[in-house]
């Protein structure tokens, strides 16, 4: 480690990363060895003052998520009193969310089980918990582009339709595919998503009935599908359960771009009513 002081440059307006990280270090208290001049204090008696800082930290996240959350209830009826269990899992994993809209999140997730205790499992509080702010957004973007086909209840993520080849090969199999890059969705966020176990790991098919019709909904917007063409199927990427639970934290608005291209390949494969 280099002997030279960290000295701040008025003139950059761009922070180098020694000054950031003392400053990080600082926040933390653990700047004791970039000091110029010896410490006073001992290992043991910083390292009782950082632990100070870090439960008021978890403290006032704690008390803005309950505030935020109080925001968010009604004086309607609550449901039963969620399990203690949960509820001490749920402070534990929430004491750390410093950051705004992440505290907002958890402020949703505990009015929704205080109104319909079992909404949220503990698997999908872990979840949250690993999610960056970036992921968050990410997650967002992803119930953005969702739908629901067939009245099931999981989202899914439209990526394509196959029209199969016809028995005596006279019409080639097509496959025609929406570029989620296009729409706020690279093929990294994808993956990371699965990563975090809020996607399957592989994309579906579905194939609508040719003797009924086939319920979607995106958005505002519902379609009732019957093919066109025999066999045809929907290709989708499917949320995982823990990844249901959490899209109901999500305020979906549809991407208009995507929907304008899923409606024109809908179309070309569908009769729609």
């Amino acid at each position: 480690m280099s002997d030279k002081p960290i000295i701040e440059n008025k003139n950059s307006q761009v922070e180098n990363t020694a000054l950031q990280l003392a400053k990080l270090a600082k926040q933390r208290g653990l700047d004791a060895l970039l000091q110029k001049d010896k410490v006073p204090s001992t290992w043991s008696q910083r390292a009782q003052a950082r632990a100070i800082v870090e439960k008021a930290t978890q403290q006032q996240n704690l008390e803005r998520i309950i505030y935020f959350s109080a925001q968010k209830t009604s004086e309607q009826d609550a449901g039963s009193e969620p399990d203690a269990d949960w509820m001490t899992e749920f402070l534990h994993l929430a004491s750390n969310t410093q950051v705004k809209s992440m505290q907002m999140l958890w402020a949703d997730i505990l009015s929704q089980e205080l109104s319909t205790p079992g909404s949220f499992s503990v698997k999908a509080l872990r979840t949250l918990k690993l999610m960056t702010q970036r992921e968050a957004k990410w997650f967002q973007s992803a119930c953005e582009l969702s739908s629901t086909i067939g009245g099931e209840a999981n989202n899914k993520i439209i990526t394509g339709i196959v029209r199969p080849a016809s028995n005596l090969g006279l019409v080639r199999a097509k496959l025609d595919k929406i570029s989620l890059g296009q729409h706020r969705m690279p093929y990294h966020h994808v993956l990371q998503l699965t990563e975090l176990g809020l996607l399957f790991d592989r994309e579906l098919e579905i194939r609508p009935s040719a003797h009924h019709d086939t319920p979607l909904i995106h958005g505002e917007a519902h379609y009732s599908l019957r093919p066109r063409f025999k066999g045809c199927k929907l290709i989708y990427h499917r949320f995982t359960p823990i990844g249901d639970e959490l899209a109901q934290l999500i305020n979906k608005q549809a991407l208009s771009s995507y929907q304008e291209q899923l409606e024109q390949l809908l179309h070309n494969y569908f009769e729609r009513n």
